[in-house]
């Protein structure tokens, strides 16, 4: 039987406030917290990964840009994850943690769909995991050549339509999701 995890990436004060804040942020918000409520009610495991700088950059931990903003809503129980890198496997315990839980399965979120998303969930298929990524719940802000709302929309074409390793990562809706892996 499979066994999942979920995996919330970056959705962190600096990206989620402010005049330059991730597209859908709030909306992203709430599914998060609607997906995080649904399976800690069925035990899965539910992991926090916030990118973090040196202690004079702009990601410094313990700062206000570093925090997870207030509407997330967080638990004791929840791991937390802490990376310098895009990727959250590289050089953290998070391939140990879900190994030790008998993860074989992720469901992936947050942010910037085309970084940190992305080379997380290419990743965990490289490495064996059966990887979603919550179509609805991951976002990025606009870029000078592609607007955040198309930006979303590509990754969710790519994920859907490429292979690193022969096991392709899936794209479901939030939706799809509730009514599937925690009924």
């Amino acid at each position: 039987m499979s066994r999942v995890a979920v995996i919330v990436i970056d959705v962190q004060q600096m990206f989620f406030s402010g005049p330059s804040s991730a597209y859908r942020g709030g909306e992203v918000i709430d599914g998060i917290n609607r997906l995080t409520s649904a399976a800690r009610g069925a035990n899965a495991p539910v992991i926090f990964v916030q990118h973090e700088s040196d202690a004079d950059g702009p990601l410094a931990r313990g700062s206000d840009a570093w925090q997870l903003p207030a509407a997330l809503k967080r638990e004791q129980t929840d791991a937390s994850i802490y990376k310098r890198v895009g990727d959250s496997f590289e050089n953290t315990p998070l391939r140990e943690q879900l190994q030790q839980n008998d993860i074989d399965s992720v469901l992936i979120c947050g942010y910037a769909s085309e970084f940190c998303v992305n080379a997380t969930a290419r990743r965990a298929e490289l490495l064996g995991l059966r990887t979603t990524i919550v179509s609805d719940l991951h976002t990025t802000q606009d870029k000078l050549h592609l607007a955040a709302d198309k930006i979303v929309e590509h990754q969710n074409f790519v994920w859907a339509n490429s292979s690193m390793s022969g096991k392709r990562v899936q794209v479901r809706p939030l939706a799809d999701i509730l009514q599937t892996e925690f009924a």
